[in-house]
């Protein structure tokens, strides 16, 4: 009878795991390609530990013997993970993308350095924006909402219960979706002082033909839209703290649609 208790135990603590590790795989501060694999499989482990004591005071969770219902119940955690991963990584990634429209309204679009994070070439203006971004949100403790968030996910979405529904589908759809809501909010300032730039360009050119405007206009977008990048700080600070104090809102929503 221990025995079959302490295998029911390592099972659930698999559970756990799994779905941890898938998290931590995904989230843009611990998933990163700089992190060490060890150190992320550390971290995951101890986060299991922590969250194993609550895991297991709730009970209730039915666990089958048998290995293909084991099996199901792996990848149903990986999904969980996976999703609770997703739900910051959206976030950064309407970062990234509003960096990279600003980047292509100044005509910088070439100018790409590599990110440390993902090993890509990303414009500058986008790897300035994520960078600020990671700041804001450890300054702000946002990491902490997230953590909880992690550990309320085995309350409000115990092990084995994940769901696939309507509702769930189309809360992740809205997450995704809020990608692109966020990159125009926060290059709006920058987009718009732009447009109104090329505004004054066409009529100067109307007014003035002789002048060769390419030679003006280039020099003229950046100098312009390093300024307003430079001016619109606090209004980045603003944006981002509002979508950093939302996270654990966020995870609690997505959790509910998926629980079952």
């Amino acid at each position: 009878m221990n025995l079959l208790i302490s295998l029911e135990k390592i099972e659930l603590f698999a559970l756990i795991l799994t779905r941890i590790s898938a998290m931590v795989m995904v989230v843009p501060f611990f998933g990163s390609k700089l992190v060490p694999v060890r150190i992320r499989i550390g971290i995951s482990f101890f986060l299991s530990l922590i969250a194993f004591p609550v895991v297991i005071q709730l009970g209730g969770i039915s666990l089958s013997g048998e290995w293909i219902v084991w099996f199901l119940n792996i990848i149903k955690e990986l999904i969980i993970g996976i999703l609770l991963g997703y739900s910051v990584k959206f976030l950064f990634t309407g970062i990234r993308l509003g960096g990279q429209i600003i980047s292509f309204q100044m005509g910088m679009g070439i100018a790409n350095i590599m990110d440390a994070q993902s090993e890509a070439q990303i414009p500058l203006i986008s790897e300035f924006k994520n960078i600020m971004g990671l700041l804001i949100f450890f300054s702000l403790n946002a990491h902490h909402y997230f953590l909880k968030g992690l550990m309320d996910s085995f309350i409000l979405a115990p092990p084995t219960s994940f769901s696939l529904n309507i509702f769930s589908i189309e809360k992740l759809f809205s997450f995704a979706g809020n990608i692109f809501i966020i990159s125009l909010k926060i290059g709006a300032p920058i987009i718009a002082s732009l447009l109104l730039t090329e505004i004054a360009l066409g009529i100067i050119v109307r007014t003035i033909p002789q002048m060769n405007i390419f030679l003006v206009a280039l020099p003229l977008r950046i100098i312009i839209g390093l300024l307003m990048v430079a001016f619109s700080l606090p209004f980045f600070l603003y944006i981002s703290r509002g979508l950093f104090s939302n996270i654990y809102k966020n995870i609690i929503v997505l959790l509910k649609a998926v629980g079952g």
